[in-house]
């Protein structure tokens, strides 16, 4: 067990329980449906994070868990005319699927800010969450740019 890992994914795990409790304490419902979008939006990222460094932080359980190591090198099924790519079980079986999960859940909640502003429910709050999510494109689309030989 790493213990930095570990301590990493737990903190991760619990700062979105923690500002869920902070942001939907008072009237759930009226507040999920206004403030839903900033949550997603802002804190979903540490819980990815978290989650997708579990099977690191503990590999002795995913281990045991899976009956192989979790830096076993995986390649999927021979397909034609697709590109293959391969690597660790932990990359290519556990972080790829959680990443592409986020996205969905990103774009749902950028959807979700907009019907939010058009139906003027909680518009400041709903136009900020526009903005964090505009701002974590380009910062993903720069980044994309900037290490682009390098990066995976």
């Amino acid at each position: 067990m790493d213990i930095r890992q570990s301590a990493f994914s737990f903190i991760n795990i619990a700062i979105p329980f923690i500002a869920a409790y902070f942001f939907f304490r008072k009237s759930p419902r009226e507040s999920v449906r206004s403030r839903g979008p900033l949550f997603f939006v802002c804190f979903s990222p540490f819980f990815v994070a978290g989650l997708s460094t579990l099977p690191v932080a503990f590999p002795a359980f995913f281990e045991r868990l899976l009956g192989h190591s979790v830096w076993i090198d995986y390649m999927p099924p021979l397909k034609l005319n697709v590109t293959q790519v391969g690597g660790t079980w932990w990359i290519v079986k556990w972080k790829d699927p959680i990443q592409e999960a986020y996205l969905y859940l990103f774009i749902a909640a950028l959807l979700w800010a907009v019907v939010n502003v058009l139906q003027r429910r909680a518009r400041k709050l709903n136009c900020y969450a526009l903005a964090v999510a505009v701002l974590f494109v380009f910062a993903s689309l720069v980044f994309s740019f900037v290490c682009f030989p390098f990066c995976l």
